[in-house]
């Protein structure tokens, strides 16, 4: 038979193990695939090649220079970064103080390498420092991570 509406064509290709619907099956089955592959190995490359990892934050060094007669610690920025005066604090058991506090300068100054503030008990720190003194110098940004830049474990 054959008839104008193709019957017998579609019985004739059935009966030789042909059909549409197997490619089509196979098709989508192999774009998913693919898709999967591909997600999966973006996802994978941004965790190898992370671009946040170039940048491993603030970096500085300090000097300390302890004047035993009068109970002052002389801090200097030695190198590294630029900071706001306004995100370095001196920690220490009995205070915690801003550098901007310290230096009598405005939250958004710079502390740029050659940068030296005084941590005694006549200025905002408000206490003799002793020998025995554990200061720890802390950059803490608006937004982001604490970082401990550098510390003093006094002289003893």
């Amino acid at each position: 038979m054959t008839g104008g509406d193709g019957r017998r064509e579609r019985a004739d290709r059935g009966s030789r193990g042909e059909s549409d619907r197997g490619v089509s099956e196979f098709a989508g089955v192999a774009i998913l695939v693919a898709i999967t592959l591909l997600v999966t190995g973006s996802v994978g490359l941004f965790v190898l090649v992370d671009p946040g990892s170039e940048n491993p934050g603030a970096n500085a060094n300090f000097s300390f220079q302890y004047l035993d007669s009068a109970s002052v610690l002389i801090v200097t920025h030695e190198r590294g970064d630029n900071f706001t005066a306004g995100n370095i604090t001196f920690r220490s058991s009995r205070t915690a103080v801003r550098w901007s506090a310290l230096a009598n300068s405005p939250e958004n100054s710079t502390v740029s390498p050659g940068s030296t503030v005084q941590l005694s008990r006549r200025n905002a720190y408000g206490s003799p420092v002793s020998p025995g003194d554990r200061i720890a110098v802390v950059h803490a940004p608006p937004a982001g991570n604490e970082t401990v830049l550098d510390n003093w474990n006094g002289t003893a």
